[in-house]
């Protein structure tokens, strides 16, 4: 009996004191005695790898988390990332515009984007919400409201490794949706002036296109389906028009009803999401839906000749009818490759096989349950599929597009965030990371220019990528003048002025912007020579190339250093060390990813 309570003190004391770790405290409870102490049988085998690893599923590697992924495994690694609670963006925005000095626009949304991008803990679920944005997408450039786009990120954050079918539901019932997409009060068929309007397709015909099954039939490895020798078509504009009157009815949410009606902004909650409205007979006379709701009750016949039958003429027929056509979307055979070869594309490569897509595509029919569509499970195939772990050949990779090149730097780089801005200001409690630098990047989080995102996943480079059948989507935003652009502004931040960058005595504590300390790569060049100059491109070569740097790289790299003269101030080699990250962020072997 003394030697259990003695060993039950014992066992608490310990539970108490791995509890005390920083990193493991904010780990699942269930996940930090996983394997019992066992040899992490599935670890990287090198900081490179480990690095190649987190260049995929996060916003760029840092020291800490390479050691991290090293010492638990990458099934634990991602155990602990599912698990992990979602960072989210209106909340804090909403704190800002609780101050009656702050005013809010699209800037402080994007400054939160960075800030959960850089210094969020949840890595997986931000960048997957970051995909999903891409596939799913939005944007304010329409003039939508901050608050609403924010409201959408934080649907995409949370939904991040949900079902798909669920998070198709939300972003259908999303009023930032519904206003990007223009069907937010779109009402069934009704006569004006001796014509009949008929209800807005732009919904109807992006959810096909673009949110699930795209334009042709696709078998699982994502290779055409045909007909007569012709690639099968998934729907025409008489299917537009028919799905379209499923999306008929929806209006904004309201905290309560009084006044409200299907067209006015009484009592309007633009957060919340849309719902059938109203729930009473409409007031115009010209309405064809049999008076009653907004919504077209009657009988559809959708893709694959599909028919969904007529709904009570009610709130709650109006939501039958939806769901009934978002299940019927969802369980299209062609959404499983559909999805899966863009999730590759935006985590992994540009080009992967037929069988990689094949073998993803099968975990989203399936995730070994049972159950379809769990993008948990999903992303976890895309991350560690043999084609995703095994060393890069052939045409594998991707370009980086501009938000993840910056974001590699500053996660490599261990930048210090800035403190808020102080009282006194319309942006008090704000704490700037953009600078106003992504209007050079030709992408600004949740700001493309139309529905087809920044870039389309088809999209083939004119040149070599296009002759060799290759496809390259990042390239579709990239011009000479891009380029210039963007590097010249990435090397500002990282080996100019446009951070903070401090040696010695300073510190990055005081500074109003991000902050890069210099010290520890200093101090490997405090004795300046070949081996030491080798050992600083080695550091930031793993730091912001995941170990990919060619032997002529850094060959080059070292002959550039050593034709110097020897630095002998901590200012010279603080000089020393900018010239190497500027050449790395301007180089080609940077901007592709392996």
């Amino acid at each position: 009996m003394h030697a259990m309570n003695r060993w039950g003190r014992c066992a608490v004391a310990a539970l108490a004191w791995v509890a005390s770790w920083p990193m493991l405290a904010q780990v699942p409870g269930g996940q930090v005695f996983r394997g019992n102490f066992e040899n992490v049988a599935d670890a990287p085998a090198s900081d490179a790898e480990a690095a190649r690893f987190l260049t995929q599923a996060t916003f760029g590697p840092t020291r800490a988390e390479i050691a991290r992924l090293r010492g638990i495994g990458y099934d634990q690694w991602l155990d602990q990332q599912l698990d992990m609670p979602a960072t989210l963006t209106r909340p804090w925005l909403d704190q800002l515009a609780a101050n009656p000095e702050f005013s809010l626009n699209s800037g402080h949304r994007v400054d939160r984007f960075w800030t959960q991008a850089v210094f969020g803990q949840d890595q997986l679920r931000q960048r997957m919400a970051f995909a999903l944005s891409q596939i799913l997408v939005v944007a304010d450039s329409g003039g939508i409201d901050t608050r609403m786009i924010a409201e959408y990120a934080d649907l995409l954050t949370r939904g991040a490794f949900s079902s798909y079918r669920s998070l198709l539901g939300q972003v259908t019932f999303s009023p930032t949706m519904g206003q990007w997409l223009t069907y937010v009060r779109n009402r069934a068929a009704y006569a004006s002036g001796g014509s009949i309007v008929l209800p807005d397709e732009n919904y109807a015909r992006e959810i096909m296109q673009l949110f699930s099954f795209g334009l042709v039939k696709r078998n699982l490895d994502f290779s055409l389906q045909l007909t007569g020798g012709q690639p099968t078509p998934t729907y025409d504009n008489t299917i537009i028009g028919e799905l379209a009157r499923v999306f008929t009815g929806l209006s904004y949410g309201r905290t309560n009803f009084a006044g409200a009606t299907f067209g006015n902004n009484t009592n309007v909650d633009f957060m919340l999401p849309m719902m059938c409205f109203p729930m009473v007979s409409a007031s115009n006379t010209n309405y064809s839906a049999n008076g009653v709701t907004y919504h077209d009750n009657a009988a559809k016949t959708i893709f694959d000749g599909i028919v969904l039958t007529a709904v009570g003429n009610n709130a709650a027929g109006c939501n039958q009818d939806i769901n009934a056509a978002l299940d019927r979307i969802f369980n299209h055979a062609t959404v499983a490759p559909f999805i899966s070869r863009q999730l590759i594309q935006r985590f992994v490569t540009s080009n992967p096989s037929g069988a990689y897509i094949q073998r993803v595509a099968t975990v989203f029919n399936n995730n070994g349950a049972g159950v379809r569509g769990d993008l948990g499970a999903v992303i976890r195939a895309v991350l560690m599929d043999s084609e995703a772990r095994n060393s890069p050949s052939g045409n594998f990779g991707k370009l980086r597009e501009p938000v993840l090149r910056m974001s590699a730097l500053w996660r490599g780089l261990d930048v210090v965030q800035g403190q808020p801005v102080p009282a006194g200001s319309s942006d008090v409690g704000n704490i700037s990371m953009t600078l106003g630098f992504d209007s050079s990047f030709g992408q600004r989080p949740y700001n493309s220019p139309t529905v087809f995102n920044f870039y389309e996943p088809d999209f083939q480079n004119p040149g070599p990528l296009q002759n060799a059948n290759l496809f390259s989507p990042e390239f579709q935003i990239l011009n000479e003048s891009s380029v210039s652009r963007m590097n010249n502004t990435i090397q500002n931040r990282v080996a100019d002025t446009g951070w903070f960058t401090v040696a010695g005595i300073y510190t990055c504590g005081a500074a109003t912007r991000p902050c890069v300390q210099y010290d520890s790569y200093m101090t490997i060049i405090q004795t300046a020579n070949a081996t030491t100059y080798g050992q600083l491109i080695d550091e930031l070569g793993l730091r912001l190339m995941y170990g990919g740097m060619s032997s002529n790289m850094r060959s080059t790299l070292l002959t550039m250093l050593t034709s110097q003269a020897t630095p002998t101030t901590n200012d010279q080699r603080r000089d020393r060390i900018r010239d190497v990250i500027r050449v790395i962020v301007m180089s080609p072997e940077f901007a592709v990813q392996r």
